[in-house]
């Protein structure tokens, strides 16, 4: 694993360019050859956060479908329906961390403009959520759109 240090200088060339016998021996002794997956693995690795991001909809009594866009946490996730207009996403791991978990989600009811999609709770392992009516509080299904859950180290 090749982290690069901060402070050094890129310039770019073809990777068939040999670069580094084509000064003295005092210049080739100061220059570092880095491949562009040494950057990809510098910004990974000191970037300090994991995500899962998905989309997904769900109708009648059945649990919500998920379409995973993201996901480097390790861990797979399974969402359910709990009753009606609630619903929970489990991690097969322990993956969210208190204070340094983001969870967004953003979706509407499918049946009335009036319905929207709330977060409710997360620890460790569970993230709910629950779709409402606005005018009268009540719960209810048939709902879409995407969740966002971002893990800082």
């Amino acid at each position: 694993m090749a982290i690069i240090p901060n402070g050094q200088q890129f310039n770019t060339v073809s990777a068939s360019e040999v670069l580094k016998e084509t000064g003295s021996a005092f210049s080739n002794d100061k220059k570092h050859v880095y491949k562009m997956s040494d950057i990809v693995e510098t910004v990974s690795s000191t970037s300090g956060k994991k995500a899962y991001i998905a989309k997904w909809s769900q109708t009648g009594s059945s649990a919500p479908t998920p379409t995973e866009i993201f996901n480097n946490t390790g861990a797979t996730f399974t969402w359910t329906r709990t009753a009606q207009g609630t619903y929970k996403i489990t991690a097969s791991s322990a993956v969210f961390t208190a204070d340094k978990t983001f969870y967004n989600i953003q979706g509407a009811g499918s049946a009335a403009a009036s319905q929207i999609v709330q977060p409710t709770s997360i620890n460790t392992t569970e993230a709910t959520y629950r779709q409402i009516d606005v005018t009268n509080g009540a719960t209810a299904d048939g709902n879409s759109g995407w969740v966002e859950i971002r893990i800082y180290d």
